[in-house]
């Protein structure tokens, strides 16, 4: 088998190192942080889903000024 240059195809991945060091940089944080402190994913999402509630809380709350105001008028 050959690529269109004629080459054999390279069987080396170059992504491999920089994933295992990422792995393993990520495992010595949980160490030594605790999972308190880094977190992880059902978290986050739950902290996303609180901010967008309060989000919606704010907007809400503008919309009912807003409406209220231009009765006033």
């Amino acid at each position: 088998m050959t690529t269109p240059t004629g080459t054999p195809p390279s069987t080396i991945d170059v992504t491999a190192a920089p994933r295992a060091v990422l792995r393993e940089s990520v495992r010595l944080l949980y160490r030594v942080l605790g999972e308190r402190r880094m977190g992880n994913a059902r978290a986050n999402a739950w902290a996303a889903i609180c901010a967008d509630r309060e989000v919606a809380q704010v907007r809400a709350e503008l919309l009912r000024n807003l409406r209220a105001a231009r009765h006033r008028r």
